[in-house]
């Protein structure tokens, strides 16, 4: 399967340069935000020498920018140019200049979860819903699901369950409950309980909903990406 390349954060760095939030700044031309997309386009074809390039254009007429650090610590993340680093460095640059869009922290605490270090990152997580109690249910839901993994790979099962059941249905307009689902079979060892939850949502829901949800089981390496390392022995109690 080929990997989204963290769409969801390309796409929360787009969101940020139009929030009304962002700080004393003119707004970025039309022009430029057309070739932000652009970059995610070229993200999610996994073309980044060229997202990288383009970036640098824009980032030469326009330097500071909170949401074009944003992008390219994301791009950082990717598996193909992955450098925890530099991606660190990006989004702390971006946060002095903007130090309370959500985008920023979401990325800091992305960072944290695509590390393994879940302790960390569930925490994070969990400050990010303390922080910012009315996130649109798209963006709540991802959070959300992201600590249930972070549970569940700390061997916190009744937590990620618990999780589950007051945050997700059936109903919601996203998948996080069936990647919930599939999420806690596969850290039950249940193979092909879990693909039925993947395939459950992939009938429901369009490409571009699951895609984050995907990589993120990609990211706690229970579904299949051969640009990612193989994972860290775990450490006792995991």
């Amino acid at each position: 399967m080929k990997s989204r390349s963290l769409c969801l954060l390309a796409t929360l760095c787009i969101l940020a340069g139009n929030s009304t939030a962002q700080q004393a700044a003119a707004p970025l031309p039309t022009d430029v935000m057309l070739q932000m997309q652009e970059i995610q386009e070229l993200q999610v074809k996994q073309r980044y020498v060229e997202a990288m390039s383009l970036l640098d254009d824009i980032e030469a007429k326009y330097p500071d920018r909170p949401e074009l650090l944003n992008i390219r610590g994301s791009l950082y993340l990717t598996p193909a140019l992955r450098d925890f680093a530099k991606a660190d460095e990006m989004f702390d640059k971006a946060l002095k200049l903007a130090p309370n869009e959500f985008p920023l922290h979401f990325n800091k605490a992305e960072v944290l979860f695509v590390k393994h270090d879940w302790a960390a990152a569930a925490k994070a997580l969990q400050k990010l819903l303390d922080d910012n109690p009315k996130l649109p249910l798209v963006y709540r839901h991802m959070v959300l699901f992201k600590r249930l993994v972070c549970e569940a790979k700390q061997g916190q099962l009744p937590a990620a369950e618990k999780t589950l059941a007051d945050n997700f249905t059936f109903m919601d307009d996203s998948p996080a409950y069936y990647f919930s689902k599939a999420a806690i079979s596969f850290h039950k060892k249940e193979e092909a309980a879990a693909q039925d939850w993947v395939r459950r949502a992939t009938s429901i829901f369009k490409p571009a909903e699951n895609g984050s949800y995907i990589d993120t089981l990609m990211e706690a390496r229970w579904m299949p990406n051969i640009g990612l390392p193989e994972e860290a022995p775990k450490q006792p109690g995991q």
